[in-house]
């Protein structure tokens, strides 16, 4: 990555061998499975930053179903976006407004959440590039259903080395719950 010849600081992207294989799969659509502390939601995190800073004008909508468990999983913490991305962010690379991560290419991470079925209705217009929905087994099949009718893409170059693997989904998931 380059920004007026300018290079950003090393972030860390590290992964696991089955994240590798989950981020690395030719399939546009993936669920990523296991238990609590199995690496899904950093997987995520890792997935739309790497993308965002190869893919110029992507749009990732990183979704939990409540704000609370967003803020919590994605944000903050040691391994939370906002401190992934401080090098970043420092550098001039990224900003972080509201619940939306700038990327200096025109890609974006949007931040969001569907607590309710009627708060599917928020994202009628969007088009997703790559819907991340992290525990999918917390949304209702009518939520999934919706979002996922909404992941499409046009007008933005897909690098050759991503050639058909976008638009994407990638949820993961622990067993139960009301989706399950």
């Amino acid at each position: 990555f380059a920004m007026n010849n300018i290079t950003p600081s090393h972030i860390s992207l590290a992964l696991h061998p089955k994240q590798g294989i989950a981020l690395q799969t030719e399939a546009t659509e993936v669920l990523y499975g296991g238990s609590a502390g199995g690496g899904k939601s950093f997987l995520m995190r890792v997935a739309a930053v790497m993308w965002c800073g190869m893919i110029p004008g992507l749009q990732v909508y990183l979704f939990r179903r409540l704000r609370d468990d967003l803020v919590k999983n994605h944000i903050e913490g040691p391994q939370g976006l906002r401190t992934m991305l401080a090098p970043w962010v420092r550098d001039g690379f990224v900003s972080m407004v509201e619940d939306e991560i700038r990327f200096w290419n025109g890609a974006k991470i949007y931040l969001c959440h569907c607590k309710d079925e009627k708060d599917r209705f928020k994202y009628l217009g969007a088009e997703i590039h790559v819907l991340l929905l992290d525990e999918l087994t917390t949304f209702t099949e009518k939520i999934y259903r919706f979002l996922r009718s909404r992941v499409r893409m046009a007008g933005v170059e897909v690098p050759e080395q991503f050639a058909g693997r976008f638009p994407r989904i990638l949820a993961s998931s622990n067993p139960g719950n009301v989706g399950h």
